[in-house]
């Protein structure tokens, strides 16, 4: 993998970093401000997605996330990564977490310098 493709797939797991955090400050500076996901047949907003995750965080809900075996296309200050997501879902503190599998595509428009993400599309399949 490149540099470029490289640094596509750390913005990523920067995301996926900053939603297992809760950290909305760290977020606002990874999403580019129309960002928008598809997640599970659901169109939300980041504003919608981050509602979302922090509700879940607040109920001790935890993910776990990573990117394999990425895709990656550059062309210009946009860029496209296709991957599947291998992590798990902890439901509850104390409870042993579940291995969940995700396929995932994610369009990033370099704004500057950085890499920010600009869509994500979600959806859950069996676990690896």
């Amino acid at each position: 993998m490149n540099s470029e493709a490289h640094a596509l797939v750390e913005a990523i797991e920067q995301v996926q970093a900053a939603l297992a955090a809760n950290d909305r400050a760290r977020l606002d500076e990874l999403l580019c401000s129309d960002f928008h996901a598809f997640e599970n047949g659901v169109r939300m907003s980041g504003g919608e997605l981050l509602e979302l995750m922090s509700g879940y965080y607040a109920r001790g809900k935890r993910y776990r996330w990573s990117v394999n075996s990425p895709q990656v296309e550059v062309q210009g200050n946009l860029g496209s990564v296709v991957y599947v997501n291998h992590g798990s879902i902890v439901e509850a503190p104390g409870v042993s977490p579940a291995p969940q599998s995700w396929l995932e595509s994610v369009v990033l428009r370099r704004e500057g310098s950085a890499w920010r993400l600009a869509f994500l599309h979600s959806t859950r399949t069996k676990a690896a």
